[in-house]
């Protein structure tokens, strides 16, 4: 990823993360901060997203490694590839 242009403008890319957050059940949610405790986390979901929706942004500017350590805890649930696909405009 890293050095690659994003498929979608960057702004669609993390609105449409935005958009799926909001779309989480609960369950998700428990299981995407159950992954913050193992990786040494100890951050809140507020700055999980936080630095997800960064790591969307500047995705082509950091290293593969970066990219996952910052949006590693939501692969799972809103995969990267799932944000790649058309955005509808009202």
């Amino acid at each position: 990823m890293a050095g690659l242009p994003p498929a979608l403008p960057l702004n669609a890319v993390v609105a449409r993360f935005v958009d799926r957050l909001t779309a989480l059940t609960e369950d998700e949610w428990n299981e995407i901060q159950q992954s913050l405790i193992p990786a040494g986390l100890n951050i809140s979901m507020l700055e999980a997203s936080r630095n997800a929706s960064v790591a969307l942004a500047v995705r082509d500017m950091i290293s593969l490694e970066q990219f996952d350590d910052l949006y590693g805890p939501f692969a799972k649930a809103i995969p990267v590839e799932s944000l790649d696909g058309a955005v509808g405009v009202d």
